[in-house]
C-alpha cells in the first residue's frame, strides 16, 4: 500500500508491501478462479493470438463491499504489467537518493534466495518455451 500520505505504491516511494504465497487462504478464491477459470480468456480478450508473456504481474482490486465473505468476492483487474517487471524481494538493492550505493548485498539472505529461487525458475521456463 502507499506511504502515509500518498497516492502510489511504486519501489522507491516508501510504500508498505506486504507478500502473500500462492497458498494465501485470504485469496484463494481469486487464485483459484484466475488461474483456473479466467487465465485462458485474457490473451483472446486482449485481441492476442499468442501465448501470454513468461514474466508479468497482475495488480487485482477487490470490488467487493466490505465485509463479504471471501468466497464471495469480486475482483477486478486494475492493470497487467509485462514491460517493467522486478522481483520485490530485491528492492533493498534499488539505489535511490537516500541509498545510491545499494546493491545485490544489502538484500536480506532469505529474500536473496527466494529471488534466486524466483529467476531460476523463470529461467527453466524460458529454456523450455525455447526448446518447442
Amino acid at each position: 500500500k502507499p506511504a502515509e500520505g500518498g497516492i502510489s505504491a511504486v519501489g522507491g516511494t516508501g510504500s508498505i508491501y506486504t507478500f502473500y504465497g500462492p497458498d494465501e487462504p485470504l485469496f484463494v478464491n481469486l487464485t483459484e478462479n484466475f488461474l483456473k477459470r479466467d487465465m485462458a480468456k485474457i490473451m483472446p480478450s486482449l485481441g492476442l493470438d499468442e501465448p501470454i508473456p513468461l514474466w508479468w504481474t497482475t495488480d487485482f482490486i477487490n470490488a467487493s463491499p466490505p465485509g463479504t465473505k471471501a468466497e464471495d468476492e469480486k475482483w477486478i483487474v486494475g492493470e497487467f504489467n509485462c514491460s517493467c517487471v522486478g522481483i520485490s524481494k530485491c528492492l533493498p538493492a534499488y539505489c535511490k537518493t537516500d541509498t545510491p550505493t545499494a546493491n545485490f548485498c544489502d538484500i536480506p539472505p532469505e529474500d536473496r534466495a527466494e529471488a534466486k529461487r524466483l529467476g531460476d525458475l523463470m529461467g527453466q521456463k524460458a529454456l523450455k518455451i525455447l526448446g518447442k
